[in-house]
């Protein structure tokens, strides 16, 4: 039970703590010269449209407007394999809603949540997904999640995380 709960501290924290670690990484980033490649690339007019279509599969989940999330994914060190992964979470989080018919919004929030907690669960090099401590839903999300990336996603240098 402890480790669970230093899971969920380290998962909120990491959530909480990026959006500034991102304007402390374009700020440092862009002043030196090392790091002159860290620009923003334009999304080709494909990858574009698989955007339109994440964003259609989180249709009152994602807030974000249709441009911001092209130009977050244009400032993305690996725009098309943080695509892959965005795709594979709103593809999970639609087949669940479907599968499940879950309806209200405070519950398809708190599902998609879920989709998000396992995601960062797998960046951070988690484990399989069925251990004995790992509800039902952990596990089928799990699934479904390795099911959607494609092999190389998380093979990508600079996508997983680890806190040793």
């Amino acid at each position: 039970m402890q480790h669970k709960k230093i899971f969920l501290f380290l998962i909120i924290f990491f959530f909480l703590a990026v959006p500034s670690l991102e304007i402390q990484a374009q700020s440092v980033y862009g002043q030196n010269p090392v790091f002159k490649n860290f620009t923003s690339r334009h999304l080709t007019e494909q990858e574009i449209q698989r955007v339109k279509a994440v964003k259609q599969l989180l249709h009152g989940i994602d807030s974000k407007s249709l441009q911001q999330t092209i130009d977050d994914l244009g400032k993305t060190h690996y725009p098309q394999v943080n695509l892959e992964i965005r795709e594979a979470m709103a593809k999970t989080y639609a087949d669940l809603v479907k599968e499940y018919n879950v309806v209200g919004q405070k519950k398809k929030d708190w599902l998609y949540s879920m989709v998000c907690l396992n995601m960062a669960y797998i960046q951070f090099g988690g484990g399989q997904g069925n251990s004995a401590n790992s509800t039902s839903l952990n596990r089928l999300i799990y699934r479904k999640l390795k099911e959607y990336l494609p092999l190389h996603a998380l093979k990508q240098h600079g996508l997983l995380y680890s806190l040793e």
